[in-house]
């Protein structure tokens, strides 16, 4: 049926949004969200139509109530203009922080939603537009910024690190490494003369990873040689399709074994979960840390596209599993290495490119490609222009 327009729906997207923080889109249905609304599922599609008027409904919803908090943010920095390119660094860090804190719920749900767009046509339209309106503030509060789309490649970054925030933002070396990497996305790329901030780099960048040795470090489950083989394709689906997407049925399907076989060797969705996200990290950490010069120009790009949904899939799910935190935050602290190789291989003469600005323009170009998993089309669909933007202005100032 057609929605009522006086619907009240705030009570449902607060519903809807505890549901995805707690076990991701799958929790987006109309039983578990009657459950926590305490209805019924007839109750809720008299109310507000069938599953994907709700959805959309709720998106929609979200989008609003996201809108009020950029144009709050928004006056903020007008009431403080003109702004320099500190400044803005400083202003576009504390609006992740805040979106990571007191909104945290909002942004999860958002981040969510882009993993799992590609699978869910229904959801495109509605979520592109609050990307839209996302975008549309980012470009407002950097202002005028030719020759680089610096509101744009600010809404790049602002996406990749959301993620990140949600899962590793109590980390003061985290938070720190986001400043260093916002400063010089504002500032122009490469170091001004006698900047401190590189070293402000190693240092954090440093204590970040001593989370994997930590007592809280990255413990990988004890896996058989079945369930290795398996693991595969349950990665293959995270990176495609989305977390959420992970179950017996899809899994057993995908791997062409008996549904019965494969719940016998992982009995529960999580043992699953687990078991994908493992083969991700390890194929992550054999792309980071082999040597750069092996990375292969000729599949960059579909690598480059697996390993930012893989990364933000990591993230996502470490702020439900905390034994994930620690490999979040150093493939965060990672972000960039090999692609300082990649930018110096392609640059005749001195280099203008360092470690950290490496890893802004690569947090700059995840972000892009999470944000284009709304297009058709696959790693075709990717627009990298904002990171070639960046790094002509890079080569320029040489």
């Amino acid at each position: 049926m057609t929605p009522r327009p006086d619907a009240d729906i705030q009570p449902v997207l607060q519903a809807a949004m505890t549901l995805v923080a707690a076990s991701g889109l799958r929790g987006l249905s109309l039983r578990p969200l009657a459950e926590q609304m305490g209805t019924t599922v007839s109750a809720l599609s008299h109310r507000f139509g069938l599953k994907d008027d709700l959805v959309a409904a709720l998106i929609d919803a979200a989008r609003d109530q996201d809108g009020r908090f950029l144009d709050a943010w928004l006056a903020r920095a007008r009431a403080m203009a003109p702004l320099d390119g500190t400044l803005l660094a400083d202003l576009a860090d504390a609006i992740l922080e805040d979106m990571a804190g007191p909104h945290a719920a909002r942004t999860q749900f958002y981040c969510e939603l882009l993993l799992g767009a590609p699978s869910r046509p229904e959801i495109a339209a509605p979520l592109a537009a609050w990307r839209d309106r996302r975008l549309s503030f980012w470009r407002a509060l950097a202002g005028s910024s030719d020759p680089v789309d610096l509101g744009g490649a600010l809404h790049a970054f602002s996406t990749d690190e959301a993620a990140h925030g949600l899962a590793i933002g109590d980390l003061a070396a985290y938070r720190w490494l986001r400043r260093l990497n916002l400063r010089r996305l504002c500032g122009g790329v490469v170091p001004a003369a006698g900047a401190s901030d590189l070293r402000e780099f190693a240092v954090f960048h440093a204590t970040l990873g001593e989370l994997m040795d930590g007592p809280d470090g990255y413990q990988p489950p004890q896996l058989s040689e079945w369930q290795a083989n398996v693991a595969g394709d349950i990665a293959k689906l995270i990176i495609t399709e989305g977390t959420d997407m992970v179950t017996h049925r899809a899994i057993a399907a995908r791997a062409g074994v008996a549904s019965s076989t494969l719940a016998y060797h992982f009995p529960r969705q999580e043992d699953l979960l687990k078991a994908g996200l493992e083969d991700i990290i390890a194929r992550l950490h054999g792309r980071v840390y082999r040597p750069p010069q092996s990375v292969s120009e000729a599949d960059e790009d579909l690598s480059s596209v697996e390993i930012a949904r893989a990364t933000f899939a990591v993230a996502l799910a470490a702020t439900r599993i905390p034994t994930l935190k620690a490999c979040a935050a150093d493939m965060r602290r990672r972000r960039g290495e090999n692609y300082l190789f990649i930018l110096n291989r392609q640059v005749t003469g001195p280099s203008p490119f360092d470690l950290l600005s490496a890893q802004m323009l690569s947090i700059t170009g995840i972000g892009q490609m999470i944000l284009d998993g709304l297009l058709e089309g696959g790693p075709g669909a990717i627009d990298f222009t904002l990171v070639d933007q960046l790094r002509a202005i890079a080569l320029h100032s040489r």
